[in-house]
C-alpha cells in the first residue's frame, strides 16, 4: 500500500470507526517505580488545528497550578501570532523577540499576571519568529535553563500544527497535552501532530482533553483516535477528559479575562481536569529538566540538519 493510500484509509478510520479502549492509567509510568524528580515539570499545550482552545486551557492550566501553591511560568511559543497576553488583557516591555536579539535579559520579558502566575510572551506580528534556527533554540534554552530553577511547573504555549517550532517546543516538554474537539478536521490534524511528533521527534506519550463536547461524544473521539494510533504508531494516549461548549467561554475571552472561579458551568469540568493533569505520575524517563530537553531537542534539530546537508552534498557530487 503507498503511503497516500494509507494515510487516507487512517482518516477514514478515525472519523468512521468504532473502537474499545484496553489501555489502563496503570500503565503511565509502563510499571516502573516512579524516581524522585525535583525539576520543574515541563508540559506542552499543543493542537493540530487551531481555534480549537489550547490558549485558553493554557492559562486556566496556570492559573490552577498557582492557586494550588504551585511557582508557574506559562510560555507563550506561539512565536509570530502569540496571544497570552491578550487573552489576560496583560502588557509587557518586550517579548521572545527581544531575547533572541540580546535587546532584554529574561527578567525584564517575564510578566507576573494578577492570576498568581508568570508569563513569557511571545510577540505578535513578527514573522522572523515563526520558525527558529538552531542559534536561536540554543539562546532560548541557555536563557531559560537558570530561570527554571524558580518554578515548580512550566506550560508551554504552543502555535497549531506541525510547524518547526511546535515540534521543537512540544518536544522539548516532559509530558505533550493534545487538545482537539470532535470536528473531522481538528481529530485528523490531532493523529497527523501525534503521528509527526512520535516519528521524528521520539515522544510516546501524550495526554488527550477533548474541548467543546460532552461525555458521550468525547469518549467516542478519543477512542477513534485512540484505535488508530494504536494501529498505526507506537504511543500511549492517556484521556483526560473533556470540557463542554458553553458561551461563558466566548464572553470571557471577550472580556479579556479568565472565568469566574464560581461559574457553575465550566468551573467543575476545568477543576478536575486539571487535577488530573497535575496528578498524573511524572515520567521519570523524560523529566531531565529543561536543559536535558532542549538539549536533546536541540540534537535532534542538528541531526536533521547534518543528514539535509548530507544529501545535498551527495547530490551535488554526482
Amino acid at each position: 500500500m503507498s503511503a497516500d493510500m494509507r494515510d487516507g484509509a487512517v482518516e477514514s478510520q478515525l472519523v468512521n470507526e468504532s473502537f474499545v479502549d484496553d489501555h489502563s492509567p496503570d500503565d503511565v509510568m509502563g510499571g516502573k517505580k516512579a524516581h524522585r524528580i525535583i525539576s520543574p515539570r515541563v508540559i506542552s499545550i499543543s493542537s493540530g488545528k487551531g481555534g480549537v482552545g489550547k490558549t485558553f486551557m493554557s492559562v486556566h492550566l496556570a492559573a490552577h497550578a498557582a492557586k494550588a501553591g504551585k511557582r508557574v511560568l506559562l510560555i507563550d511559543a506561539d512565536l509570530g501570532l502569540a496571544n497570552v497576553d491578550v487573552m489576560l488583557g496583560i502588557h509587557s516591555s518586550g517579548t521572545m523577540q527581544n531575547l533572541l536579539t540580546g535587546t532584554e535579559p529574561l527578567e525584564n520579558l517575564i510578566v507576573h499576571c494578577s492570576q498568581g502566575f508568570d508569563v513569557l510572551p511571545g510577540g505578535s506580528g513578527l514573522y522572523e519568529l515563526t520558525s527558529l534556527n538552531v542559534s536561536e533554540q540554543q539562546t532560548i534554552l541557555d536563557s531559560l535553563r537558570e530561570a527554571g530553577e524558580n518554578y515548580d511547573l512550566i506550560l508551554i504555549d504552543t502555535a497549531a500544527g506541525i510547524g518547526d517550532n511546535v515540534l521543537y517546543f512540544a518536544s522539548a516538554a516532559e509530558t505533550a497535552l493534545i487538545v482537539l474537539t470532535p470536528d473531522p478536521t481538528s481529530l485528523t490534524d490531532a493523529y497527523a501532530l501525534i503521528k509527526v511528533l512520535s516519528q521524528q521527534r521520539g515522544v510516546r506519550r501524550f495526554m488527550i482533553l477533548i474541548n467543546q463536547t460532552d461525555e458521550i461524544e468525547g469518549h467516542i473521539t478519543f477512542k477513534r483516535l485512540l484505535s488508530v494510533s494504536d494501529r498505526y504508531l507506537d504511543v500511549y494516549l492517556d484521556y483526560i477528559g473533556h470540557v463542554p461548549q458553553h458561551p461563558s467561554v466566548r464572553k470571557a475571552i471577550q472580556q479579556q479575562r479568565l472565568l469566574n472561579d464560581n461559574d457553575p458551568a465550566l468551573r467543575p469540568y476545568l477543576d478536575k481536569l486539571f487535577d488530573h493533569v497535575l496528578s498524573r505520575p511524572r515520567d521519570a524517563s523524560r523529566s531531565g529538566g529543561l536543559q536535558f530537553f532542549w538539549e536533546h531537542t536541540l540534537s535532534a534539530g542538528l541531526d536533521d540538519e547534518s543528514d539535509d546537508t548530507g544529501s545535498l552534498q551527495a547530490q551535488s557530487s554526482l
